[in-house]
């Protein structure tokens, strides 16, 4: 899908005299294109009459379709009266919209149904000038799905049959004859009748039923004759309120309506622009292509042979669909051509409802506006794509080398902007968490979300020395700021200090072991595994990370280790188990505790090892640790006590001791940055937590202890290991 225009100008003469010339396309510029009309006191009275019009049409259509009992025959004429709208609001306004859409002749507008012109209105939001949603076209045209739906007929073995002109269809003995104007004819078991009404009277001749002659001709057709060409004479005398669909009133021929195909199916061109005209008051110039066609019209008489269908369909093994049978448009011959469909196979005809349009607030629309300007700034590098409920899409950046990603956001509620404006990062989370947003591609949208972004954000780093000099007072949304605020203090609140950091643990650790055995594997390792391949099994791949652990530790029988972090007891019961050295572990949850304790009382090793409910600054220290390791705790430790860590580590090890840490490291470029703002896993998962940079775990070994550093990079995944 893309992006298409369906803005409408109007550029007429006028029953009383004088032009009217305006256009939805410009807002305001091309409202007032006539510069006249800001100084005519009845040109502002029906800008009035279309704000009343849109009321008087949705309660109209709610009474009728409330109460089945009341008249739905009514003309649009008749509803015009009875609300008393001004000659130039039929002229200059609802006229020339309905003459466009069904490329009838003015002076039969006034005769269709009303209930059925309103419906159309309001299911396609047109009842109002501005403020619709946006209006998607298929890539390609339609010969694009054409091809594509034939494709996938002739792999279930349809036969196909092209340029072949029916001119009869007639009953023989079991079945119909279809004779072709070249004269080769074929006999079927039954018939569905794809065409235009008229077309299939025709094809029927003296066959047809008096049901069939009587519902099938009350559809009424008007022909045009249509133009492709580049006369740009045949568009609205000013340019600002040049639109995709411009009316330029009534000729000899039927309605003279011009449509800009450069806007509705965006053609870029720097010549003059690509247009089709039907029923021109001249030949244009440049012509490229001039063709004839009919459009079926929603007359009174064409709503009540539409409710009287099912009296022909299927009767003898014929049955009929077409764009005829409702609005007139491709849609609707979708729709018709599924109920023949399933009417043949006996099946119950089920079709979709019309989706509702996402009704934001004059604050979620400002909110909206401030979002995708940004994010128009913003996202250069892969594809993101906004669709909300209703049609609307909006798209950012563009998928190339730097990046292959693409993503497509649906928005159901249109909070989202104003969460995301107010709030930023963390408000995206937010309406992600209560549903006001969601991907397309269930199972990769969120990560190509992530990679677009982040792929954004380090090209702009990159290219500005400012950007890298963010914190908490610059949120990249300025709306963002007072939230932006409000969390760097909520942060600051949750320092390490030995009180706070008992309650960041529980916060998290302690929501219920049952909560952390539905996504961790069954020994419920807690930290980043290490895979060989991507489909490889999550149990197989920490059993390998908990292996190399246990090597680089070089843990033997006689040794006593120290587990700063412990979690629910994997690690300690594996090194224990393969060397029979003496253990203990610390943690700070008592579910973990409870938990982990439980699991080594199963496994018999309650006389080798010991858990503690103990902060690394509170261990006893009667005795050293040959081996201490930590695994991926050290997060939680927070920079500004990064130093009293690494003390407390040299303190309790022996001499000719070994520290074998694991952790997760942010970029240092981004580390300053990154400590002194919140984001989403500080807030929602690990409160108080700080992913150090190599260069801060240096710093604070060097500062606070005489422990050497030796480093080796895992080869883990925290992406797979996250999504397992």
């Amino acid at each position: 899908m893309e992006i298409s225009d369906m803005s409408l100008s109007v550029s007429t003469q006028l029953s009383g005299g004088g032009r009217c010339e305006w256009g939805s396309r410009n807002g305001l510029s091309g409202l007032l294109a006539q510069k006249s009309n800001a100084l005519r006191p009845a040109f502002w009275h029906m800008i009035r009459e279309i704000l009343k019009f849109k009321e008087d049409a949705l309660k109209y259509l709610e009474d009728h379709e409330s109460n089945p009992d009341l008249n739905r025959h009514e003309t649009l004429g008749q509803f015009i009266q009875t609300h008393g709208y001004s000659q130039l609001f039929q002229e200059a306004y609802l006229i020339p919209i309905c003459a466009s859409i069904w490329s009838c002749p003015s002076q039969g507008v006034l005769g269709f149904s009303a209930f059925f012109v309103l419906s159309f209105c309001r299911n396609h939001h047109l009842l109002q000038i501005f403020g619709r949603p946006q209006w998607l076209t298929v890539k390609g045209r339609s010969h694009t799905y054409v091809n594509k739906v034939r494709e996938e007929l002739e792999s279930m073995g349809c036969q196909i049959k092209t340029s072949c002109q029916v001119k009869s269809v007639s009953s023989v003995e079991g079945g119909y004859k279809v004779l072709e104007v070249g004269g080769s004819e074929e006999v079927y078991d039954k018939i569905i009748f794809g065409a235009h009404a008229p077309d299939v009277l025709r094809m029927l001749g003296d066959e047809a039923t008096h049901e069939e002659l009587r519902i099938l001709g009350a559809f009424q057709y008007v022909h045009s004759d249509i133009y492709l060409h580049r006369d740009d004479t045949l568009m609205p005398q000013n340019p600002s309120a040049w639109s995709a669909w411009n009316f330029l009133g009534t000729t000899s021929s039927g309605v003279s309506v011009t449509y800009w195909l450069n806007l509705l199916q965006n053609i870029e061109s720097t010549g003059k622009p690509f247009l089709v005209t039907l029923n021109p008051p001249h030949v244009p110039d440049h012509v490229v292509l001039k063709w004839n066609t009919g459009h079926p019209v929603p007359s009174v008489a064409a709503a009540k042979a539409s409710l009287e269908l099912q009296q022909i369909q299927g009767n003898r093994g014929i049955w009929f669909c077409g764009a005829y049978q409702g609005y007139g448009f491709h849609e609707d011959g979708l729709k018709a051509g599924k109920s023949a469909a399933q009417s043949l196979l006996g099946q119950k005809s089920s079709l979709l409802l019309n989706p509702k349009q996402m009704v934001p607030s004059w604050t979620e629309t400002g909110a909206r506006l401030l979002v995708t300007r940004f994010l128009n700034q913003y996202v250069t590098i892969g594809n993101m794509t906004i669709l909300e409920e209703g049609g609307t899409m909006f798209s950012f950046g563009e998928v190339d080398k730097k990046c292959l990603v693409k993503t497509v956001l649906r928005v159901h509620d249109p909070l989202f902007y104003w969460k995301v404006a107010t709030e930023a990062d963390l408000g995206m989370a937010d309406a992600y968490i209560n549903g006001y947003f969601s991907f397309v591609d269930k199972r990769e949208g969120l990560l190509n979300l992530f990679l677009i972004l982040i792929a954004n954000r380090d090209a702009q780093k990159s290219s500005s020395s400012a950007a890298s000099k963010r914190g908490w007072w610059t949120p990249m949304l300025l709306t963002a700021g007072i939230a932006s605020a409000k969390y760097f203090l909520r942060h600051i609140s949750r320092k390490n200090t030995v009180t706070q950091t008992r309650r960041n643990i529980s916060q998290h650790y302690d929501l219920s072991n049952d909560f952390f055995s539905i996504f961790l594997d069954p020994s419920m390792t807690y930290s980043c595994a290490v895979f060989k391949v991507e489909d490889e099994s999550l149990e197989v791949a920490q059993q390998r990370k908990v292996n190399l652990l246990i090597k680089k530790a070089k843990v033997e029988r006689n040794h006593h280790v120290l587990e700063i972090g412990s979690g629910w007891g994997s690690l300690a019961m594996e090194v224990v188990k393969q060397t029979g050295c003496k253990y203990t572990g610390i943690t700070l949850s008592e579910e973990q505790l409870k938990y982990a304790q439980m699991k080594v009382k199963e496994a018999g090793l309650e006389d080798r090892i010991t858990f503690l409910l103990c902060d690394y600054r509170q261990i006893p220290s009667r005795c050293k640790y040959d081996r201490i390791i930590s695994c991926e705790m050290i997060e939680g430790v927070g920079h500004e006590f990064m130093d009293d860590f690494f003390g407390c580590c040299e303190s309790l090890l022996a001499p000719d001791g070994l520290f074998v840490l694991q952790f997760i490291s942010i970029p240092e470029e981004r580390y300053e940055e990154y400590r002194r703002s919140s984001d989403f896993i500080k807030e929602y998962i690990f409160p108080g937590g700080c992913l150090p940079s190599l260069a801060r775990i240096t710093s604070a070994m060097s500062t606070a202890s005489r422990l050497w550093y030796a480093s080796s990079r895992l080869r883990t995944s925290g992406t797979i290991t996250t999504r397992r």
